[in-house]
């Protein structure tokens, strides 16, 4: 499968029961770009204006204009982890504004609205409640996820061979390695090894030693351990791993930077949640040293902005899906154009939303089964839709990373649809592509 072997990986996955924690996944659509770039903590702006939706509907199929409330509508059905911790309520923020986008500008499905049923988990049992309720209900014929890390495995068994899922923002286990889902993006899997990729590669120069700080959840751990340092020590890297909780601060966290080697080691790797980035940022701060960071998108998350002052830590080089919330847009990046178009409907219709996180990843896949339906038609049946989820070819809304094939990415992850993922650094307040869309130069950990 190219940089670890499929059983190995395979193995360590079902172990641990889950493939990336919330410190792993890349959250947000992407990081950094090729200029100077604007640090505002939120999209910010009025509800008043005129969208200019050409690229919606390029990308859509749909129509100019509203879709009609006396029609009947098109139900997907929508789970997420919506309450209690972890909860992810971003997830549906970004969906339901697609949806009003979808139904107030591009027509909904020809003329029809799109309506999300949605079903929340907290338990596991919770995940075979609501694949019960979506396999029983006649008028449901796909399932979209937001992001779980319990209950999606019971969703997936009941649904199996029923009806086709698409994974939002997938964490598990399940998420990636069962047949009957498909997620449209690179996830733990794509981020985590394009980041080690690129290091072993020569992305930093010569790197001898790396000093790495993840959060000591099951998941995590597995993720550092598995995706992240085998790559690096193959090639002769030493990576050293200190491991805290996912609720560490202060003391805990500059002792766990400094035992990692944080401030000597050639690459400092934080792999946490954003209240993580917080705590590493305090602490390289109160130990006086200054690393070369290198973390994923979860660190650009409004939290960090905000305790910042409204910046990001200077130096830092984060990786995630190759395009920008906070960049302006380029007309050779279609996925930029894309990103800054869902940031003016939410300027529009909710501007005090989270915006960045998991909420763009689900704003696009919301758009991509509105495509899937107006190809097919407001009638289209389980078996069509099951055979247009799997043969998606993109490009995904917003995802510049290509090729686009389900099941075709790496044989360990056969949900995956998309592998590369990009890297850019913030320094002295501007953001720099440095291997993304934005200079053509994308990472596919796998290849």
């Amino acid at each position: 499968m190219g940089m670890i072997g499929k059983s190995q990986a395979l193995r360590a996955l079902r172990t641990t029961g889950v493939l990336a924690a919330t410190g792993l996944l890349a959250a947000a659509c992407s990081s950094g770009g090729s200029s100077s770039s604007t640090t505002t903590t939120a999209a910010g702006g009025s509800s008043s204006g005129t969208l200019d939706n050409s690229l919606a509907l390029a990308y859509t199929g749909g129509t100019a204009g509203a879709a009609s409330t006396s029609e009947t509508p098109v139900k997907v059905g929508y789970v997420n982890q919506e309450f209690g911790s972890p909860s992810f309520p971003e997830n549906t923020a970004g969906a339901n504004l697609a949806v009003k986008y979808v139904n107030q500008q591009l027509g909904g499905v020809k003329g029809h609205p799109i309506e999300l049923v949605q079903c929340n988990v907290a338990t596991e049992e919770d995940g075979q409640k609501c694949g019960t309720q979506f396999l029983n209900d006649a008028s449901i014929n796909l399932v979209l996820t937001g992001t779980m890390v319990i209950g999606n495995d019971s969703l997936y068994k009941v649904l199996a061979g029923h009806k086709p899922i698409i994974v939002g923002n997938g964490l598990t286990v399940s998420d990636f390695t069962q047949p009957a889902a498909q997620t449209y993006m690179p996830g733990a899997p794509g981020v985590i090894s394009g980041l080690a990729k690129w290091l072993v590669d020569g992305g930093l120069g010569p790197v001898k030693t790396v000093a790495v700080v993840a959060t000591n959840d099951a998941g995590a751990t597995a993720s550092a351990k598995l995706l992240f340092a085998p790559p690096l020590e193959k090639a002769g890297i030493k990576v050293t791993e200190v491991f805290i909780s996912p609720t560490a601060q202060g003391a805990d966290v500059a002792s766990a930077v400094k035992a990692a080697g944080g401030g000597t080691a050639d690459v400092f790797v934080p792999l946490t949640p954003v209240q993580g980035c917080i705590a590493v940022a305090d602490a390289i701060k109160s130990l006086g040293i200054n690393p070369k960071v290198v973390t994923t998108g979860l660190c650009f998350g409004t939290p960090l902005i905000q305790h910042l002052g409204g910046t990001f830590p200077d130096g830092w080089y984060f990786g995630a899906y190759g395009v920008s919330y906070f960049m302006p847009p380029m007309a050779s990046v279609p996925a930029s154009e894309q990103l800054a178009l869902y940031e003016q409907v939410v300027k529009k219709y909710n501007p005090t939303m989270e915006y960045t996180g998991f909420a763009g990843p689900s704003f696009a896949n919301v758009l991509t089964i509105n495509q899937i339906y107006n190809k097919l038609g407001t009638g289209a049946t389980v078996a069509q839709l099951t055979d247009a989820t799997k043969n998606f070819a993109g490009p995904q809304w917003s995802i510049p990373g290509t090729p686009v094939a389900c099941g075709k990415i790496t044989p360990a992850f056969p949900t995956l649809c998309v592998g590369q993922m990009g890297i850019e650094q913030f320094t002295k307040g501007k953001w720099v592509a440095i291997a993304d869309a934005y200079n053509n130069k994308m990472i596919n950990g796998f290849g």
